[in-house]
């Protein structure tokens, strides 16, 4: 790590003022940004696979074309972070960025729903995490510039908690809720993360307001972050993290394949099986803080990757169901454990002025390129 920061210790408390309320906006924010990714990302693969541009000529899902529609999200992640990051650092406050994006999200969402050809929706789905993805490391850079970094997993933990229930609530519609309106259909994630994503925009500008460094240095913000990789430590880390986020998109593609023909479980409910990771991980956030105090950063993400490593074990062995689904709750500890600590050690070790591109840089580094 850097001088300042030792790569084992925990992050040294931080005084930040807290307004009324803070924890609160702060955790409804983090709640819809993972419930929007959460309602279509583990179940898309189904729809899509019934659809006529995701098909072979033999009926069957196409599962290539499946991934590469997958791939759009990555895609934008080497890209949008990065410009993200550089309009909340210099030229725009976060908060109204964030409700544009969303907005535009949402509309492009209601497009692809529409649209039944493979190049229709890879480019509609495309346009919609260009938008998406820089809101990823926006909502931690607006947590981080308002709340305390060591308490930062007391707000991403409703992001998992947003990404379980909605999980929820979807399959509860397709088996009941849904049938009292019209047959429901897996296509419906996209309708509800379209208006998630539109009711986000709203909210978004009753965040805090997050205005661009007025003590910039470089214009160019996110130059200044690609600098960070001269610190060892947080070179390591970029590194480590770009080969465990190529699993994770593994494991973001085919798991709802293998629990369906593989497992056994029946279409309706692998949506709810697929929450077993988001509970783990909401009671890992609520013991990192616990982690990082006792470990420091270095183990603490060791562990995380141990437990990828663990679920990856299990699901090759792929039997008993139970412990199939068990090994699911594993995926919770190592986001938790990782990937939450990683970008807690950029804030940690990034100047006050290019903390959002710091995020963005991340994000473009693990979702981005790794996935």
């Amino acid at each position: 790590m850097s001088q300042t920061e030792p790569v084992n210790n925990a992050p040294a408390a931080i005084e930040t003022p807290l307004g009324p309320g803070m924890g609160f906006r702060l955790s409804v924010m983090m709640c819809l940004q993972y419930a929007i990714w959460g309602i279509w990302a583990p179940i898309l693969g189904l729809y899509l696979g019934a659809l006529p541009g995701f098909q072979t000529a033999e009926g069957l899902a196409d599962f290539g074309r499946i991934g590469l529609i997958y791939m759009t999200m990555p895609i934008a992640s080497i890209i949008a972070p990065f410009v993200g990051g550089q309009i909340a650092d210099r030229y725009f406050s976060a908060e109204r960025f964030l409700a544009i994006s969303q907005l535009l999200g949402g509309v492009a969402l209601l497009v692809v729903t529409q649209l039944t050809s493979f190049a229709g929706v890879f480019i509609g789905m495309l346009v919609y995490n260009l938008l998406y993805a820089p809101t990823i490391a926006l909502t931690n850079s607006i947590t981080f510039q308002h709340w305390p970094n060591q308490r930062f997993s007391r707000i991403r933990v409703f992001g998992s908690i947003g990404w379980i229930v909605i999980g929820w609530l979807f399959t509860l519609w397709m088996a009941k809720v849904g049938h009292a309106f019209r047959t429901p259909a897996m296509g419906d994630c996209l309708y509800g993360a379209a208006v998630l994503s539109i009711a986000y925009a709203v909210y978004s500008l009753f965040l805090p307001h997050t205005p661009p460094s007025k003590q910039a240095g470089n214009p160019l913000a996110f130059l200044d972050a690609v600098k960070m990789l001269r610190n060892p430590a947080f070179a390591v880390m970029a590194v480590v993290s770009f080969f465990v986020a190529i699993e994770l998109q593994l494991y973001f593609v085919w798991a709802q394949s293998f629990l369906k023909t593989g497992v056994g479980i029946e279409e309706g409910w692998v949506s709810t099986v697929l929450t077993a990771g988001q509970v783990c991980e909401m009671v890992m956030m609520v013991l990192l803080p616990v982690a990082l105090l006792k470990f420091g950063f270095r183990a603490t993400m060791a562990l995380g990757i141990a437990a990828w490593c663990l679920r990856d074990l299990v699901f090759a062995i792929g039997q008993p169901t139970g412990l199939v689904v068990g090994a699911v709750g594993l995926h919770g500890v190592g986001y938790a454990f990782f990937f939450t600590t990683i970008f807690m050690f950029a804030d940690a070790i990034a100047p006050k002025d290019i903390k959002s591109s710091a995020q963005g840089f991340l994000a473009s580094v693990t979702i981005g390129c790794g996935m």
